[in-house]
């Protein structure tokens, strides 16, 4: 049975205890301040070579950012591995035309066997939009990349990025797009300098357009890209990271 670990700190976006509704454009994360850790999870973890400091520290939410730390048979390479997992949820923009809900993740991987061990980068956007509206969309040409920045917005690294889109119906969008660094590309020393140097990462925008019976020209309804939630885990857990990365990326 899974133990839930209600954990409350200061907040960098939001002081009020009990959170804050988010309306144009003012961040609201709905979820955080919560740490789910599998009842195997630590003992595996240790025997990955993590040592208990690094395992709490990396196991602590924050009031935005829940935490999940599980074992668990990875779907892809069908072998066990340790995943901590931090999200950064429902975050919504609105313009005329629609509204947009974000959610950012960064999952670590260890697998217990030989299969590589990678930081995953994930974003999570969907589109509702308003009644009577007919949307299209196009892809950007950079949709196959996504970029590690810095605080001067400076790209550290191009990862590839694989993106899923799909019209729900005829009124919601979805994108979902991940990339990830694994030690088979970045040595212990690469991995550890982007973690520590990296501000947020930057994933490319679909372009969207809408017309209406009213409206026969199509109207821009993009959303810009949402980095706030990878800035908010990186600059909370990009400590812990690179030390937990010291200890385990062989």
């Amino acid at each position: 049975m899974n133990v839930k670990v209600k954990i409350v700190l200061a907040s960098l976006l939001c002081m009020n205890l009990v959170g804050c509704e988010y309306v144009d454009n003012i961040l609201h994360p709905d979820d955080g301040d919560e740490t789910v850790i599998d009842e195997t999870f630590k003992n595996d973890a240790l025997q990955l070579g993590l040592s208990k400091a690094i395992v709490t520290q990396l196991c602590t939410a924050t009031k935005e950012i829940s935490v999940k730390c599980i074992s668990v048979l990875n779907s892809d390479s069908n072998q066990k591995e340790v995943r901590f997992e931090y999200t950064y949820n429902n975050v919504t923009q609105k313009n005329d035309y629609a509204k947009s809900t974000d959610a950012s993740r960064v999952i670590f991987h260890l697998p217990v066997d030989s299969t590589a061990a990678r930081i995953e980068f994930e974003n999570n956007r969907s589109y509702q939009f308003n009644d009577g509206y007919e949307y299209t969309w196009v892809e950007p040409t950079d949709i196959e990349t996504a970029a590690v920045i810095n605080d001067a917005d400076e790209s550290l690294a191009k990862l590839v990025n694989s993106a899923v889109i799909k019209r729900v119906t005829s009124s919601k969008l979805t994108n979902v797009s991940t990339a990830s660094l694994s030690n088979d590309q970045y040595s212990l020393t690469e991995a550890q300098d982007l973690v520590n140097n990296a501000s947020t990462v930057l994933f490319p925008v679909l372009v969207v357009s809408v017309t209406s019976s009213d409206q026969t020209e199509p109207a821009d309804a993009s959303f810009k890209a949402f980095t706030e939630g990878h800035s908010a885990i990186l600059s909370n857990f990009s400590s812990p990271l690179s030390t937990a990365i010291e200890q385990s990326w062989f």
